[in-house]
């Protein structure tokens, strides 16, 4: 994701660079409608929100500029894409991953963009279709830096639908083959979980088996699940607790910075000067870079409440 976002950026960057150049044109405040002057309003807007990691905002403003056909850029309907993923918009993004992808099959974004549609899928609850996507992402793009990220959540989609073996050889793949991607943490975690799992499939099993032989034998095994249950509550409780350390964290970063608001955004755009400093501005990218942080973190916190939730439902059941 980190490629992403910087790729993200990098059209972010070259967008701001020449939307005021574009409005600073004469010809343009006499040829241009109300309409059309309003859409490009909402078109800086939308670059301003994106930058500080305003997702709905940015959703909102886009929405307003590519009614204007001139805005209707792949960049624009990139960034709106990648908007309503951070925004947990599933539904909106998938559509308009559609339509980019009708639009503008040829643009070097094509890919990230199915690459996003196969996620949508998945947290839409459509693993088959997503596997299909992503699988043909990965066929597609065998060299793609987001090829390991794709492998994981191919693997996600198997995990959540409770085929472990494929998942795991999936999660081994991103593991052994690309040590160095921001998914490894992430797949060794889902691979202790199989494991864990695993280990209770044959305790219960074992139980099973052993029928009226032993009850010593019965107690034990019983202890033994029991145990490994407790152990498994115990990881996910400590790994929501530093999850959301590190929220708390990022949020009071956020809350110490200085965002500026839109509307003296919009007035810079009518200094002499605007486009130079709005890009030094730019390259110091650090809030935009922690907005999205916090936004695959809490992603992620949410992942490990709801398997601690339903670890906690099956001990309670026993």
């Amino acid at each position: 994701m980190e490629v992403l976002k910087k790729h993200s950026m990098l059209c972010l960057c070259l967008l701001l660079l020449t939307v005021p150049c574009a409005i600073a044109k004469p010809a343009l405040s006499v040829s241009l409608s109300t309409s059309s002057v309003s859409a490009e309003s909402a078109y800086r807007q939308a670059l301003v929100s994106y930058r500080d990691g305003d997702w709905n905002s940015a959703t909102l403003f886009l929405r307003r500029a590519l009614t204007d056909a001139s805005l209707s850029t792949a960049d624009a309907w990139f960034m709106l894409v990648n908007s309503q993923m951070y925004a947990q918009d599933y539904r909106s993004a998938l559509s308009d991953c559609d339509t980019f992808l009708t639009r503008f099959s040829d643009s070097p974004l094509a890919p990230y963009v199915q690459y996003q549609k196969g996620r949508a899928l998945h947290f839409l609850d459509r693993n088959d279709d997503a596997v299909i996507v992503l699988s043909d992402f990965c066929h597609q793009n065998p060299g793609h830096v987001l090829y390991a990220s794709a492998l994981y959540w191919i693997a996600e989609c198997f995990f959540d639908d409770y085929g472990y073996d494929t998942a795991r050889s999936l999660y081994e793949r991103v593991v052994s083959e690309f040590p160095d991607d921001e998914k490894v943490s992430d797949a060794q975690f889902k691979l202790s979980l199989i494991a864990q799992h695993e280990r209770e499939e044959k305790l219960l099993y074992l139980l099973k088996m052993t029928g009226e032989e032993s009850l010593s034998a019965r107690e034990e095994y019983e202890r033994q699940l029991r145990q490994y249950q407790t152990d498994d509550i115990t990881s996910l409780r400590r790994e929501l607790q530093t999850a959301s350390q590190r929220i708390a964290e990022l949020e009071a970063e956020l809350a110490q910075k200085p965002v500026t608001s839109a509307s003296s955004e919009t007035a810079e755009y009518t200094e002499t000067e605007s486009s130079t400093s709005y890009s030094d501005d730019i390259d110091k990218n650090e809030l935009q870079n922690t907005a999205r942080s916090l936004a695959e973190l809490k992603e992620k916190a949410d992942l490990v409440e709801r398997l601690l939730i339903q670890r906690l439902s099956q001990q309670q059941g026993q």
